[in-house]
């Protein structure tokens, strides 16, 4: 019998579940416990489906009652769907694991010695999911995501550092379109986020108070400055906050202050220009979660274009 790696596992159910229409995230989905594969899709307008994976590489039955009784029983507080994949396995523990999902509700995914993924049973919800979990943890994070590649594309970068913060953002970029609940409410906002010295340099300090503030000032309400001071990045994050104001307060004399805090603190700045698009609560439609990113996305293209065109 030929050994499957887990990696081997892992790779086949990713492939398995994108091959079906289904985003499966680069990185672990973070919900205070980690799936090895999580995949999201949209089904209509309002819901996602969503669906986490523990993947093993054991054939022994008592391995996998107790990974399914302790790792994957974990996912059920926040996903709709919870899977087993594994080996092939003996028609014997087959029945035995199948048994033993049916009563918790679980399915069961066997990957072969070519890495072809069988449905062997399908999961239901289970009794043990919390809806204030699902909703926080997974499923506006989901939309979030998914909206995010909606209307910027697939290629995009993911952050999940904690069980219910999100950062969506493209790595590398001067000026970067950012969508994040990381703040205060964990509303979700969106905007221009501008940090790394090299960036901040490229872009805010190849530009005048004057054109700058004009451009904040044509913005419509409710947008705000925001302004960190980074002290390093590791081996964590020590930053804290410098200026905070909505763009209808924010004065040329902030916006020159800004720009010359930026060149004396050395570059060392995290510059967010963001807006609210949806409160932390809001159910709302793909197409007006779409719409609310693409608006905002349209507001910020001109100043993006003028911070990032003498950008290197």
């Amino acid at each position: 019998m030929i050994k499957v790696k887990e990696s081997d596992v892992k790779k086949a159910v990713i492939q398995y579940f994108e091959g079906r229409g289904y985003f499966v995230p680069s990185v672990e989905f973070n919900i205070g416990v980690r799936p090895d594969v999580s995949a999201f899709k949209w089904v209509n307008l309002y819901e996602i489906e969503n669906v986490a994976v523990e993947c093993k590489i054991t054939r022994h039955p008592r391995s996998l009652i107790q990974t399914c009784l302790t790792q994957a029983r974990e996912y059920q507080a926040a996903f709709q769907h919870v899977y087993l994949a594994a080996p092939t396995l003996g028609d014997k523990s087959l029945q035995t694991i199948k048994s033993l999902l049916s009563l918790l509700r679980m399915g069961l995914l066997s990957v072969d010695e070519k890495l072809r993924v069988s449905v062997e049973s399908e999961s239901d919800t289970s009794p043990r999911l919390d809806s204030t979990e699902f909703l926080y943890r997974v499923r506006q994070r989901a939309v979030a995501i998914l909206s995010y590649r909606d209307v910027f594309g697939g290629d995009f970068d993911l952050n999940l550092p904690d069980h219910e913060i999100v950062y969506c953002f493209f790595k590398g970029e001067p000026a970067n379109f950012l969508l994040s609940n990381a703040y205060s409410g964990r509303d979700y906002f969106l905007g221009i986020c501008i940090e790394q010295k090299g960036n901040v340099k490229s872009t805010l300090g190849q530009v005048k108070h004057q054109l700058l503030y004009k451009m904040l000032s044509s913005l419509p309400s409710g947008y705000s400055v925001d302004l960190e001071y980074i002290d390093t990045y590791k081996p964590r994050e020590v930053s804290w906050s410098i200026l905070s104001k909505t763009i209808e307060n924010i004065s040329i004399d902030d916006v020159k202050w800004i720009l010359e805090y930026c060149k004396n603190a050395g570059w060392k700045i995290r510059f967010l220009l963001m807006k609210k698009i949806w409160d932390k609560d809001e159910l709302l439609s793909r197409d007006e979660h779409i719409k609310k990113i693409g608006a905002v996305k349209s507001e910020l293209l001109p100043i993006r274009h003028r911070l990032t065109k003498t950008a290197k």
